[in-house]
């Protein structure tokens, strides 16, 4: 069984590695996408900044979410 910290590793390298450049792809105008993990609350809270060139951001909430559902949370807050 992995560990929360091996699946939010999982999760950061997926928005990095994969999700960031799509995101790029389809809109220009994206800068980043950065994963955030809070675990300091009674519970874990999972978030996706992404920033647009210009400075403006929105936040996806995306705790306890598998890649692909992480993925299409951020594309609905884009879209």
């Amino acid at each position: 069984m992995r560990t929360d910290e091996e699946i939010f590793d999982e999760k950061r390298q997926f928005v990095t590695d994969k999700l960031t450049p799509f995101l790029a792809a389809i809109d220009q105008d994206i800068e980043s996408a950065e994963y955030h993990v809070i675990t300091h609350t009674p519970y874990d809270l999972e978030y996706i900044i992404i920033t647009w060139k210009g400075g403006s951001s929105k936040r996806a909430y995306v705790t306890g979410d598998s890649l692909v559902a992480l993925a299409k949370d951020v594309l609905k807050v884009i879209s």
